[in-house]
């Protein structure tokens, strides 16, 4: 156990949530930023945790002081990010890059030397490799620049890459200048998973949980998606179990960059277990016609480094889906939606 206070950036998001769910599991106290228009959700949603969960107001992570939020913090976890869709490129690209130098800002000023930060396999590698059989590691590095991202019409995941890659080259050489900093960066591919305590989900599910929940949406006789070229994964609570234990990592001379990754999955393999496990959903499922997916070409992530915060076995992908696809079923009830099949 430990008295510690921990601050959580972004903790009505998906990954955020569980974040905080395993340190407050794990002892620690967490003080945790969001928009002011979800703190109610939050303080209902860990009201049993007393004084142990507390909430900082924080609407614009690219502009909103973070003094305040950081006094008294023991260490931080900075997860928040802006996704593609819901704002403009340069809005993205502005929250991603500003927000992270404002929490390492905050943290110099206030004395928190112990950081962790949450990036992406797309900081690692440019969107362009993904469909190749490079092989990324924790030495690599995405070329994406601020103009590709801003270009008419890009895609979103470029977007994204960006965003990832330039808060990732500003955070390490935000370290170089400031030695005493001892700071961490989580890699983590695709997440899945269920829906964390504080997350604010509208729907049956929100975010990533989207591409799973398909499965079991759409015409009757459908084939199953196509793969593209990620193919690689990692359960949601794998990741913030890697964000959790690498507060107890020690300090290093060279960067500490931690890839999670459980490995290739495919939408076939997701269909026959789902059919196998859950057969009242089988008229909602996908046509499968064939043994197995083709996987196209695809970039493989080395995560010799999750070792380090014991990630030695990972939550399987079949184990995964059946816990997205139960959270949607129960929340379709409880939402009143009927199927429609």
């Amino acid at each position: 156990m430990s008295s510690n206070t921990v601050l959580v950036t972004g903790v009505s998001g998906f990954l955020g949530s569980h974040v905080v769910d395993q340190l407050l599991e794990a002892g620690y106290k967490v003080r945790g930023t969001a928009r002011s228009t979800k703190v109610s959700h939050l303080q209902e949603s860990y009201k049993s945790f007393g004084d142990r969960f507390q909430i900082a107001v924080v609407d614009d992570i690219s502009t909103n002081d973070f003094s305040e939020a950081v006094t008294g913090v023991d260490a931080i976890i900075h997860v928040a990010t802006p996704f593609p869709g819901s704002t403009s490129a340069e809005a993205v690209l502005k929250g991603a890059v500003d927000g992270t130098t404002r929490v390492l800002d905050a943290a110099v000023v206030a004395g928190v030397h112990k950081i962790i930060i949450t990036s992406s396999i797309v900081g690692l590698v440019s969107p362009s490799q993904l469909g190749t059989s490079v092989v990324i590691d924790e030495t690599c590095s995405s070329d994406m620049t601020y103009e590709q991202a801003i270009l008419p019409g890009v895609d979103p995941l470029v977007v994204y890459s960006a965003s990832k890659a330039l808060a990732d080259k500003a955070t390490w050489e935000y370290a170089k200048r400031h030695p005493e900093l001892d700071i961490a960066a989580i890699y983590p591919p695709i997440l899945w998973g269920p829906t964390g305590r504080g997350q604010v989900v509208d729907g049956p599910v929100s975010g990533t949980n989207k591409f799973i929940y398909a499965l079991i949406t759409g015409q009757k006789g459908r084939p199953v998606e196509p793969m593209n070229a990620g193919a690689t994964f990692c359960n949601v609570l794998d990741t913030a179990r890697a964000h959790v234990n690498a507060l107890k990592l020690p300090k290093s001379d060279k960067p500490k960059r931690i890839i999670p990754n459980a490995g290739e999955y495919t939408y076939v393999r997701a269909v026959r277990y789902l059919a196998r496990t859950r057969p009242e959903l089988r008229d909602r499922l996908p046509v499968v016609d064939v043994e197995e997916q083709e996987i196209p070409p695809h970039a493989t992530f080395d995560n010799t480094t999750a070792k380090a915060v014991g990630l030695n076995v990972y939550i399987s992908f079949e184990e995964t889906v059946g816990a997205v696809i139960d959270g949607a079923v129960r929340r379709e009830k409880e939402l009143g939606i009927t199927p429609q099949i």
